[in-house]
């Protein structure tokens, strides 16, 4: 009876990885009900290869949230790093070499990519914590640095002529999961562990609740901060790199769109806009059940990518509004 007491109280039911749950539920049924196709293994296959470039996008973008921040050059950063690691497996992979032969090149390419990430999200963090640039500002111009870089490097063109040995890599399934999938997956276990089981986590709450407080206490928080920015840029790394193993191509100003759903979702997975709250299991099941109303939506021809633009833009308005209603209740009942 204590158990299903603590699941159904008051602070379990107000949680917005319970409403995600809940909402999940509800997604799965209307689809099932509208689509006979909807829960096909072809289809749930499809949903999971489609999230993960912007699912890990949006635990990039969380991070810096919690932090009482944003990240707005995850995308640029993104395609930069896809872009290097197009043109070093290019150059260095042999014409017609398969995975076997060519996993260390592979590999060295992944790493440079990461190390590119890290370097350009370093410098967000150096602007944010030790120039005291705000955030939103800060990443702008950077993400506008990036890509400017980016189609220097590609002369303005999308980069083909991909490695099979490495597009081949999208097509390994886990357990009937597209890899990339399982990638995301495993980039937002990394990131709960970090956040809900390191002493840095705790100190990226703690600034985002209250960064004043933060630095009275004692935090180094321009370190902190370098060090979150730092960490968001590899993410951001690590979704470019599945974003050219799925695409086989690379383009500096591909998957724009996804700035704006990778703050929707972490805003629709509880994320506060402000800092300090925030979980990264929301972060999951809110990617999860965008992308199924995506897919859901996707299913009706007649529905213009239009109308699809402003239900997303009317969605984050109202988790806004919702999320805020919500604090305000808290706020008067204590």
């Amino acid at each position: 009876m204590s158990m299903v007491n603590r699941i159904f109280s008051k602070r379990t039911l107000n949680s917005p990885v319970f409403r995600m749950a809940v909402l999940m539920i509800v997604v799965l049924v209307a689809g099932a009900s509208l689509q006979d196709s909807f829960l096909t293994l072809r289809n749930v296959q499809s949903i999971c290869k489609q999230l993960a470039e912007y699912g890990i996008l949006a635990v990039a973008v969380f991070i810096c949230m919690l932090s009482g921040g944003i990240d707005l050059s995850v995308v640029y950063i993104a395609n930069l790093c896809a872009i290097v690691i197009g043109n070093i497996l290019i150059a260095t992979v042999p014409a017609g070499a398969t995975l076997a032969q060519s996993w260390h090149l592979i590999v060295l390419a992944l790493l440079v990519a990461l190390a590119l990430g890290a370097l350009c999200g370093l410098f967000n963090g150096v602007l944010i914590g030790r120039m005291n640039v705000p955030a939103m500002l800060a990443t702008m111009g950077t993400g506008t640095l990036f890509l400017g870089v980016s189609t220097v490097i590609t002369g303005g063109k999308a980069l083909s002529g991909i490695p099979t040995a490495f597009t081949s890599i999208a097509r390994v399934k886990v357990l009937e999961l597209p890899v990339n999938f399982v990638v995301f997956l495993l980039c937002a276990l990394v990131m709960g562990l970090l956040i809900s089981q390191t002493a840095f986590g705790l100190r990226v709450q703690m600034i985002g609740t209250n960064s004043r407080a933060a630095r009275f206490s004692g935090l180094n928080c321009p370190h902190d901060l370098m060090r979150v920015y730092t960490i968001s840029g590899m993410f951001a790394a690590v979704s470019g790199a599945i974003s050219i193993m799925r695409m086989s191509s690379a383009k500096p100003d591909y998957g724009t769109s996804y700035i704006m759903f990778s703050i929707l979702i972490c805003v629709f997975g509880g994320t506060h806009p402000d800092g300090g709250k925030g979980s990264v299991l929301g972060v999951v099941l809110a990617t999860l059940v965008l992308q199924m109303v995506s897919t859901l939506m996707n299913m009706f021809s007649g529905l213009s990518a239009f109308y699809r633009d402003v239900i997303w833009g009317a969605l984050l308005i109202i988790m806004l509004i919702v999320n805020h209603t919500l604090d305000a209740r808290r706020a008067a009942a204590r």
